[in-house]
């Protein structure tokens, strides 16, 4: 292979490689001087074919030329940030740098694959990190929704346990208390449901024939789960599936309207939890209305007029402290 050489503007050979190393060590040639030799387009630096002059069978037209270091941090940078996103964007900006370094060097710098892959890798990862940003900013929203439907799903089934409450109190004279449940069993030659719950209370409706669902007792609260759809007797509207508290002592055919049924509570307290519903409180009236009502963080209470609703000096209870009848 032939090689020309340009010292101090002066073109001079065709050199053989040895030819130009014993120049250097002489000193005639200088590491700035420019040389040219078949297969390259250009004239390029000394110093960037030392490493093809130095062994002596070398066919310069053809040695691999060294990689961009922009290539290789790139691509070092893509992969890693699949690990930590921050290193994508440093990905991107080596890789298009080695990749104008490289095609402005004419074949002098290689690395391009390299420079590519680092390029769709940090691309990648930035990808990645925007979807994890958008799905991090839509979870809050998603959630206030979902809560929102399960709120709306609670205001429902309140409703038809008011329905179904009216025609128990129609039918037995009283709404479901202790005592209702003899005359349930009598009437309906059923065993006596037992037990001092909502759940108790609201298996009475099931046992009298008034609803075969246990359905709308559930409201989605910390402690309870899906009905099984088992209503035999006392397996009806088993632990855990009713979201609901109910007041045991409300008189009949009252002439104002007063809370019996309501929702969520966190387990085993009367404290409202405000967690289920976004800091709403569902209350069902003997009117039949049902109600949303925020919940106090700071007391977990529902003030009503002033005062917890659940305060037996409540002016709504009219003297008769309320008997409330939590979920088991």
């Amino acid at each position: 292979m032939e090689i020309f050489i340009s010292h101090q503007n002066e073109r001079t050979g065709p050199f053989t490689p040895q030819e130009i190393q014993a120049g250097l060590t002489s000193g005639k040639y200088q590491t700035s001087d420019l040389i040219w030799y078949q297969g390259i387009e250009n004239w390029i630096p000394l110093s960037d074919a030392l490493g093809a002059l130095s062994a002596p069978t070398a066919n310069p037209a053809y040695l691999p030329p060294a990689n961009s270091g922009f290539a290789t941090a790139s691509l070092i940078l893509g992969v890693s940030g699949f690990f930590c996103l921050i290193t994508s964007i440093p990905a991107i900006i080596c890789g298009h740098i080695a990749r104008k370094q490289i095609k402005e060097s004419r074949g002098r710098i290689g690395g391009d694959g390299m420079a590519l892959a680092g390029l769709i890798t940090g691309y990648l990862g930035l990808a990645i990190c925007m979807i994890a940003v958008m799905a991090g900013l839509a979870a809050p929203l998603i959630m206030s929704q979902q809560k929102k439907a399960y709120q709306t799903q609670a205001i429902s089934h309140a409703r038809q346990i008011g329905l179904a409450l009216y025609e128990f109190e129609d039918e037995f004279g009283f709404y479901p208390n202790a005592e209702t449940a003899k005359l349930v069993a009598e009437k309906n030659h059923t065993p006596e449901i037992t037990g001092e719950s909502s759940n108790a209370r609201f298996r009475q409706l099931i046992t009298s024939g008034i609803t075969s669902s246990e359905e709308f007792f559930y409201a989605r609260t910390s402690m309870s789960r899906k009905p099984d759809g088992l209503v035999m007797d006392n397996y009806a509207i088993a632990s855990g599936e009713c979201g609901f508290g109910y007041i045991d002592n409300i008189p009949p055919n009252i002439p104002d309207s007063r809370p019996i049924a309501m929702a969520p509570f966190i387990s085993g307290t009367t404290r409202f939890d405000s967690e289920p519903f976004s800091g709403k409180a569902i209350i069902l009236w003997t009117d039949n209305s049902v109600r949303s009502y925020p919940i106090d963080r700071t007391t977990e209470e529902v003030i009503i007029d002033g005062k917890s609703i659940l305060d037996p000096s409540h002016p709504v209870w009219q003297g008769t402290p309320p008997n409330l009848l939590l979920p088991e």
